[in-house]
């Protein structure tokens, strides 16, 4: 999937407002620690045909999956690497650096190499997001993945069906909350985060002694820019962080306005008139780009112009893949009322474009 919390763009803006001269990304060098299959790292690549995007990950077959997307989606500022963190030696530094879904998911060891990594090939000015699993919320959820585990040892064929059993038991409350949400993820994705081989959630306040013991400096919420605290993430149950950082010694000049929460509304309020005008001007011949057709055609969520992961279901897919640019609003109407009779395809279009979904 893509992650908004770690578009560089975002990101930038944030360690702008604390006075850090930021690269613009358009020609960045990006590295993406993790990048799995590749979705978020060729979705940045494609904004920025300018920029050099490199991922690296240590699973073959992740690899090998975003090479050929890579190639279908004909994106040409793309390297991937398949190296594990410790073995990975790049030739210049990073302008940003992005590691989603990493730290909380490796030993210990791996924590702090991924540190000492960001420490010694970050640019001078340059900005890292490390997102993490937080420990305040996580107790509790915590306390479920033993039960469920427990009765996967007891003869439940897997965690789906060991989940089910515990939900006919549990009582309604928080438990069965934690229960259902778990279900609602899937198997996929349960396997890589609540009942990973390993899943380490910390407190905000560890975090930021680790990055520090390694010469970097915390500057805030990878979107809102906001400095949270343990005491309110303890109070808020909190599960999910994503995390700015930069060199300890990097100059900073004078700070400006700190995005915060309504600044960010603000934002959301402006882009989503801009949407709507995008959507209210439809193009003859609708087309998507060669990324997010290749997406289409795999069935994956669509990046939009935010990075939020679109998903659409099979019929609308099918009217998806058939916007190559040759056929016009009238022809893609008739299409979908053969492959998606029940979209109701003009509104639906208009929303698709306001989304920044069509080149």
């Amino acid at each position: 999937m893509s992650h908004p919390t770690a578009d560089p763009a975002v990101n930038a803006a944030v360690a702008r407002a604390a006075g850090l001269d930021v690269t613009e990304s358009a020609g960045a060098r990006i590295l993406e620690i993790g990048c799995g299959e590749g979705h978020h790292l060729l979705s940045l690549a494609n904004r920025w045909p300018g920029a050099v995007c490199i991922g690296l990950d240590a699973f073959p077959k992740a690899i090998h999956r975003a090479r050929s997307r890579a190639q279908r989606a004909g994106l040409k500022n793309v390297r991937l690497c398949e190296a594990r963190l410790s073995d990975f030696e790049p030739d210049a530094p990073f302008d940003f650096i992005i590691a989603h879904g990493f730290f909380s998911w490796v030993p210990d060891e791996v924590k702090v190499g991924l540190m000492d990594f960001i420490a010694k090939h970050l640019a001078p000015h340059g900005v890292a997001v490390v997102s993490f699993n937080v420990a305040a919320g996580w107790k509790e959820r915590m306390i479920v993945v033993e039960k469920a585990r427990a009765i996967m040892n007891a003869g439940a064929e897997d965690v789906m069906q060991a989940l089910a059993l515990y939900q006919t038991a549990a009582e309604e409350g928080r438990e069965r909350e934690i229960i259902d949400d778990m279900l609602a993820k899937g198997t996929a994705v349960l396997a890589h985060d609540d009942f990973a081989p390993v899943m380490d959630a910390w407190s905000l306040g560890a975090f930021v002694k680790l990055a520090e013991s390694h010469g970097l400096a915390w500057l805030g919420d990878s979107v809102s820019g906001v400095k949270g605290n343990d005491a309110a993430d303890n109070m808020a149950g909190r599960t999910f962080r994503s995390e700015l950082l930069c060199r300890g010694g990097a100059v900073l000049g004078e700070a400006k306005k700190p995005v915060g929460e309504v600044s960010l509304h603000e934002k959301t309020r402006v882009d989503e008139e801009a949407g709507q005008r995008r959507g209210c001007r439809l193009l003859d011949f609708p087309k998507l780009d060669e990324w997010r057709m290749t997406c289409a055609r795999e069935a994956l969520p669509l990046p939009d112009a935010e990075l939020k992961p679109c998903v659409f279901t099979f019929p609308q897919l099918k009217v998806l893949i058939a916007m190559d640019g040759t056929r016009s609003v009238y022809e893609l109407s008739r299409h979908a009322k053969e492959v998606a009779p029940e979209l109701d395809f003009v509104p639906w279009l208009k929303h698709v474009a306001g989304r920044g979904l069509l080149s």
